[in-house]
């Protein structure tokens, strides 16, 4: 009998090594950290956040769709016995394509109307993850700053997707990549 098994492992052991590993890539988006601060009236933000996509995504990509990858932000102020106040919001709108062509991705800056160039797809999403000076608003927020909460998100936005393709995406669920809220409270 010990003998048996002792063969069985024998061949097996080697199959199991040279098989494929098949991993299917969940993405994530996750905001890791943020703050906020005030120049001259002006909010700033700077903040990082990871982007993995998923498959779905990544196919996408790769067949030339481009995708719209967003920050949305929102300032509310804490009240006591009431809902928060919602104060302000802001969204900056990315869109990353692949060439196939010059095998290279691209990311626009839809609001700075700035282009960039990577090599590989980890190059963009990190440049993507990486948010500087992003002004958040011009009015200084009244009273005591403390009294404030600042939220961030990252979405991949699937409804600015070309047609056809944003109703798949809507009923099939495939583009549903966001992050949670990351909420703190500016500095003065």
């Amino acid at each position: 009998m010990f003998c048996v098994v002792r063969k069985f492992c024998q061949l097996l052991l080697p199959a199991l090594l040279v098989m494929p590993v098949a991993q299917a890539a969940d993405g994530r988006f996750e905001v890791i950290n943020a703050a906020a601060r005030q120049e001259s009236g002006v909010w700033l933000v700077d903040a990082r956040i990871d982007l993995e996509l998923n498959d779905e995504a990544l196919e996408a990509l790769k067949s030339g769709v481009t995708l719209r990858i967003a920050f949305q932000y929102e300032i509310t102020r804490a009240r006591r016995f009431w809902v928060d106040e919602l104060i302000s919001t802001a969204q900056q709108d990315f869109e990353l394509e692949y060439l196939s062509l010059s095998q290279r991705y691209v990311v626009r800056d839809v609001g700075e109307q700035t282009v960039n160039s990577y090599a590989t797809l980890f190059s963009a999403l990190r440049y993507l993850g990486q948010v500087r000076d992003f002004r958040l608003t011009d009015a200084s927020l009244r009273a005591d700053p403390g009294s404030y909460e600042i939220g961030m998100r990252a979405v991949l936005d699937w409804q600015k997707l070309p047609g056809p393709l944003a109703m798949l995406t809507f009923w099939r669920g495939d583009f549903s990549l966001e992050s949670d809220w990351f909420r703190w409270i500016p500095n003065a």
